[in-house]
């Protein structure tokens, strides 16, 4: 069968790609490795993610936040502090007279909401747990051999999509060359539950040697990302629940109140990893198999999704009969998404290196801060850039 659109990687990039292109009626099939999962994780396990404002709109407009909604919880403050100093900053959706920054939310839930929505549409077709076999160019496109309960199925698309991941089969595959920085730091995620909480808030505190973020969760719970180098990050992992709720308490003081619960800790090395190229002859990278970026400013999904968003407004404004794996289609889009990549790319690597661990004095660092807070052009511009909306 001929699709418009093939996509390899069934994540949140790729499935909300598959609804996007679904919905602007292309016929389109998505190939997943893994096979669905029924199990619901419990708040205190959950794997959270934080969408920015302009996200929030991209999945209303897709149909899912109305879905995601109600299980979400918004972002109204962030503060921002360097430990031991007095340098502090605060962004506030009051002051960019919005209801809320962003809206925290469960990957697992995001991803199973828009599986939800693709099972409604006849133009999409799902396969799960498949694995891409052959492909090779020909006249139309590809042709591609899939993999799925020991078949093997001819496929033939006009573009062929690798939105699989950081360590990308496809991009590889495709000699496609990626320039990586290796920040020398590990990140530390787990969930912890609080006595006391300042609910809509999101704190950042950069360290000596690290960081550390709370994001807003559910019944009086945060997602705790503390980094640091691999001695100390190992050291945390090492340590009894209790001791790791000692340290964090430690950091962060009394102001979130007593922490008195612990999910699981997971431990990842943190990195920046950017294709040299996103496109070539019918083919598209997408998500973090394009760009994957330090999470110190929770950009990586946001900026994906304004990748999706790009294409929808491409196909909108193009002249039918649309061909989404043509040169002019593939090239408008990356010439068009460039400015706001680089913008985000750049602006996350100086922050992972000179305000999280990075030969910046702390002082220095308070400074900044201080600064940036007193300076109010410069302070909403870097709020409007961080909602998506710039």
């Amino acid at each position: 069968m001929l699709y418009d659109v093939v996509i390899i990687g069934g994540g949140a990039v790729g499935a909300s790609l598959a609804l996007m292109f679904a919905q602007e009626n292309f016929q389109v099939l998505l190939i997943e490795k893994k096979a669905a999962s029924t199990k619901l994780i419990p708040d205190k396990e959950a794997r959270t993610i934080a969408l920015s404002f302009a996200s929030t709109h991209i999945l209303e407009a897709l149909g899912i936040w109305q879905s995601l909604q109600h299980r979400s919880v918004p972002i109204q403050e962030v503060r921002v502090s360097v430990a031991g100093r007095l340098g502090t900053t605060r962004l506030d959706a009051k002051e960019q007279k919005v209801p809320f920054l962003g809206q925290v939310v469960s990957f697992d839930e995001l991803e199973r909401t828009v599986f939800e929505a693709l099972a409604h549409l006849p133009n999409v077709k799902i396969m799960r747990p498949a694995t891409l076999q052959h492909y090779q160019l020909s006249s139309q496109g590809w042709d591609l051999s899939i993999a799925e309960e020991e078949k093997i199925l001819p496929i033939k698309t006009r573009l062929l999509v690798a939105a699989d991941g950081i360590d990308s089969m496809l991009r590889k595959a495709l000699a496609i060359a990626v320039n990586k920085t290796e920040y020398g730091h590990f990140a530390v995620m787990s969930n912890i539950e609080r006595s006391e909480v300042d609910s809509f808030t999101a704190f950042e505190r950069f360290m000596a040697q690290g960081a550390m973020a709370l994001l807003p969760w559910r019944n009086q719970m945060a997602t705790c990302v503390m980094t640091a180098p691999m001695e100390q990050a190992q050291s945390w992992m090492a340590m009894s629940d209790q001791e790791y709720l000692t340290t964090c308490q430690d950091l962060l003081g009394r102001r979130q109140g007593r922490l008195i619960g612990l999910g699981k800790r997971i431990c990842l090395p943190l990195t920046m990893q950017i294709a040299t190229q996103q496109m070539s002859h019918r083919f598209l990278l997408m998500g973090n198999a394009a760009h994957s970026l330090h999470p110190i400013a929770a950009q990586g999904l946001n900026l994906s999704l304004r990748d999706i968003w790009q294409l929808r407004h491409q196909i909108r404004m193009s002249k039918m009969p649309i061909d989404v794996g043509s040169p002019h289609f593939l090239e408008t889009y990356i010439k068009a998404r460039a400015n706001d990549q680089s913008r985000i790319i750049f602006a996350t690597d100086k922050i992972a290196k000179y305000m999280s661990g990075g030969p910046l004095p702390m002082k220095l660092r308070a400074l900044g801060i201080t600064l940036f807070d007193s300076f109010m052009p410069a302070k909403k511009m870097f709020t409007r850039i961080s909602m998506g909306l710039m």
